[in-house]
């Protein structure tokens, strides 16, 4: 494996702050590495990059040393975070689709009991029609869909606890719609996102 210092190359005339892709509703950063994972990023640690990052091309250096600490998005969360990147120009919709990945999560790894029951085929036929209206699948052996929060804003274990809770397809609905926005709200406000540079130039 390469070191990343070698990974990261800069092209003639870049600007520190070139990166930007859109601030809201969630804030995408174009990465300077072509292949690999996407990072979800703390803010505090983007600020540490972005400033890093532009000390380096105004001193004229063709590489940057490091990338800021964060969680690699795999296993389906990559899926989920491209999904948010296509709907970046409309917050409702944005907001539509990461419903859609709490209800994903609930019927792959939640045991609440209403989803035992005859009712699972309902959830999956609103998991079908949300599917076609945002034209959006995950895709290979995606098991998680909800994307990663560090445990002082958001426990992964609160969310199935609460889903647990709804004794009703209506409740059900409720509380999804809620912890999803909750989390939406997180990620607006506490992390960055830096793609790699094939996923920008290439279509969403």
């Amino acid at each position: 494996m390469e070191p990343m210092a070698k990974i990261i190359q800069f092209g003639n005339g870049r600007k520190g702050d070139d990166n930007l892709i859109c601030r809201k509703p969630l804030e995408f950063r174009r990465g300077d590495w072509r292949q690999g994972q996407i990072l979800q990023c703390l803010r505090s640690e983007a600020e540490k990059y972005q400033s890093h990052r532009h000390q380096a091309i105004n001193n004229g250096h063709s590489h940057l040393s490091f990338v800021p600490e964060h969680f690699s998005l795999v296993s389906g969360c990559d899926y989920t975070v491209m999904g948010l990147y296509r709907w970046r120009e409309s917050e409702e919709q944005a907001r539509e689709f990461y419903q859609l990945a709490g209800l994903m999560e609930c019927v792959v790894n939640s045991s609440s009991p209403l989803l035992r029951t005859d009712l699972l085929r309902r959830v999956y036929k609103t998991i079908m029609d949300l599917r076609r209206s945002l034209n959006f699948s995950w895709k290979g052996d995606s098991s998680q869909f909800l994307l990663p929060l560090h445990p002082n804003f958001y426990r992964r274990s609160d969310f199935f606890a609460r889903i647990q809770q709804a004794d009703t397809l209506k409740v059900l609905y409720e509380k999804v719609e809620h912890e999803t926005r909750v989390q939406f709200d997180l990620l607006a406000a506490e992390y960055v996102f830096y793609l790699p540079q094939r996923m920008v130039d290439e279509p969403a």
